[in-house]
Parts: C-alpha cells; sequence; structure tokens
C-alpha cells in the first residue's frame, strides 16, 4: 500500500530528540527558544513564538491583533476547519470567503466583497504549498494573518510566503513539510502583536487576567523540529521531482494538472488533480494500493446557513489529491501516475 502522506524521519532525528530527552530538560526552554530564533531567520521576520500546534498559533496571532467579540475575521470557505475555529475563539464573526479555482486559494475579490468597517484580519492560507496572491490581498487594506501552515519554504516573487502578513503563522504536524510531531510557529516584525501572543502562551506565575493559555512547546519537539529545518530545502527539492515526474507522466492522458505560475514557487506539499468521478477514481486506485484523498475534509461555508461559495464546491467536487512526499520513491510515482491513467481513462478496466 502507497500511503497518502508520511513523515520523513531519519536517524539524525532520532538522535537529536535523544539527547534532549537524556539532558533532563524536556519542557520549554533552550531547544524551544532556538528553533524559533533558526525559523525566523529562515522565513526573514524578527519574531517567533514556538506554540503546541498550528491551531494554537492562528488563535495566538488574532490576539495579538487584538481581534476581540463582535469584529469580523475573513477566511476562505476551502480550507480545514482551524482557520475558522481560530476565529470562533476569540468571539469573533467568520466572513466566509471564495477561492480561485486555478490556484485553490482565497480570492482576492472575494475579499474585497466580504471587506466591511468590522473586518479586523483576514486569514490567508497558502494552500497545497501554492502562494495566493498575496499582493491584491493587501490592497484591502485589512491586517493580514497568512497561514503557511501547509507552505514553508514556497516563494512569492522571490519572497518567501510568511514574510508578508502582519503575522505568519506556520503548523508542524506529523506530514506537513517539516515536523515535530504536533506543533506550530508564529511569526511578525511588530513588537506589540509579539509581546501580546508572547504574553498569552503560557498562564503559570501570572496574573489571572486577561486568560492565558497553555501553548507551549516542548524542547523535545523543538530539537527535531531544528534537525527537520536543516533538510526542509532537500524536502522541498524531492516534492519539486516528484511533482515533475507527475507531470510529465499524467500529462500523456488528459489529467487537469495543478497550474504554475513564473512568480510562484510551489512546495508541492500536495500534488492536487482535477477528476470526472471523484468517488469512482479514488476507490479505483484504492484497490491497486494507492490511497488519494479530498485534499480538504469539507468546505467551511456547507455548515453555514446562506454561505454561497460555488467555486469552493467546484473544486471540492473534483480535487483528487496523490501521494506526495520525500520517502516516496521515484518507481512508486511512476506506479502511481500509469495506475491513474488506466484508472481515468478507462483502459485494463
Amino acid at each position: 500500500m502507497i500511503p497518502h502522506s508520511k513523515p520523513t524521519i531519519a536517524q539524525d532525528d532520532v538522535e537529536a530528540v535523544t539527547k534532549v530527552l537524556q539532558s533532563g530538560m524536556i519542557a520549554q526552554g533552550e531547544m524551544v527558544a532556538k528553533f524559533e530564533k533558526r525559523f525566523a531567520h529562515f522565513i526573514g521576520k524578527k519574531h517567533a513564538i514556538a506554540c503546541s500546534s498550528g491551531t494554537s498559533a492562528l488563535h495566538l496571532a488574532l490576539l495579538g491583533l487584538d481581534i476581540s467579540s463582535n469584529d469580523e475575521v475573513i477566511l476562505p470557505s476551502y480550507v480545514c476547519s482551524s482557520p475558522y475555529l481560530a476565529s470562533m475563539y476569540t468571539g469573533a464573526i467568520p466572513r466566509i470567503a471564495d477561492i480561485d479555482p486555478l490556484d485553490f486559494n482565497i480570492s482576492a475579490e472575494s475579499v474585497k466583497k466580504l471587506k466591511s468597517s468590522r473586518s479586523e484580519a483576514v486569514i490567508v492560507p497558502h494552500m497545497f504549498g501554492t502562494p495566493a496572491e498575496i499582493e491584491e490581498i493587501e490592497e484591502n487594506g485589512i491586517p493580514i494573518v497568512e497561514d503557511c501552515a501547509q507552505s514553508i519554504g514556497a516563494e512569492y516573487r522571490g519572497k518567501r510566503v510568511g514574510g508578508f502578513g502582519d503575522v505568519s503563522v506556520f503548523s508542524f504536524y506529523a506530514t506537513k513539510m517539516i515536523t515535530t510531531g504536533e506543533g506550530g510557529m508564529l511569526l511578525t516584525d511588530d513588537v506589540d502583536i509579539y509581546e501580546r501572543a508572547r504574553e498569552l502562551r503560557d498562564y503559570d506565575q501570572k496574573p489571572l487576567t486577561p486568560p492565558k493559555y497553555n501553548y507551549k512547546m516542548t524542547d523535545l519537539q523543538a530539537a527535531l523540529g531544528i534537525s527537520q529545518l536543516s533538510k526542509l530545502e532537500s524536502f522541498i527539492d524531492r516534492r519539486k521531482e516528484l511533482a515533475s515526474v507527475y507531470t510529465e507522466e499524467l500529462s500523456m492522458c488528459e489529467i487537469e494538472l495543478p497550474r504554475t505560475s513564473t512568480h510562484k514557487k510551489s512546495t508541492f506539499y500536495r500534488y492536487v488533480i482535477m477528476v470526472s468521478e471523484l468517488e469512482k477514481h479514488r476507490d479505483a486506485v484504492m484497490k491497486r494500493g494507492i490511497v488519494c484523498e479530498k485534499p480538504v475534509f469539507l468546505p467551511l461555508h456547507r455548515s453555514i446557513p446562506d454561505c454561497q461559495c460555488p467555486h469552493s464546491d467546484e473544486v471540492y467536487a473534483r480535487a483528487l489529491s496523490i501521494p506526495i512526499y520525500p520517502s516516496l520513491s521515484i518507481e512508486d510515482a511512476k506506479y502511481v501516475a500509469h495506475s491513474l491513467c488506466e484508472v481515468l481513462t478507462g483502459a485494463g478496466t
């Protein structure tokens, strides 16, 4: 069975974590501070806060922007539930935007339509490793939270994503670009946002109000993160190599492939194709030992009354994510491509 996604853990990762275990200092400490510094330098931001998850980083980012009850936060429908939940944690009102069907990212036009006097933030996920049109969204004048959970190392017009917004957040879940098992990071150049969010990250030996959160990362996680970060460029290169294999092999069987843009450099966190009969084709390749998935569980607007996002519906009905991760072999990638071609063209069935 070829899994849809898989963490890439090597012996040096194991040794980095083991060293911290043996030190006896395993909670938030020196390794967390080192990881924060190195990650901020990699992206090009001044301040970093390591967190327990990408969702906690999003929550702290919104609190750092002083988002509160009755403020509006704009976010896309075609995304996981994390941005919606983080908005709800603050008491804000989520406003659900549609996407651009060409790159699956939040539509600048949709953001413009939803903008109001109560709009205090827009969350901009760079979906599947492909940057959103961040400069167009900036024109709305709304503070931006870049959600780079799937796009560490991606570039927009020569600049790494995470370097554009007022604040940016990252996820280090097991199968993300790099992993700490669970974990996240908040980055910003704004010292006020940084100090406000950092004060809220943990609660011990602090006044009871305002409420604080136990959103800390451990040195165990940070040690793994530092080791993984040192290999990120090689992970991205491998993903691009696999994506090239897919593009070459699948282009011969008239499958709708991911769009590319000269001003964007994707990390290919996901390789998403568009198919006509999603469930049927997914089940057919599963029988050949290949796990493919819908890249988003359910568009957010489907759970919200009277909310319409037709482009999100269109993509949800047809988008299929196929296996891509650094440890996937070229031979297995070719097998995936050949199997998809046969299934989608009806050959050999």
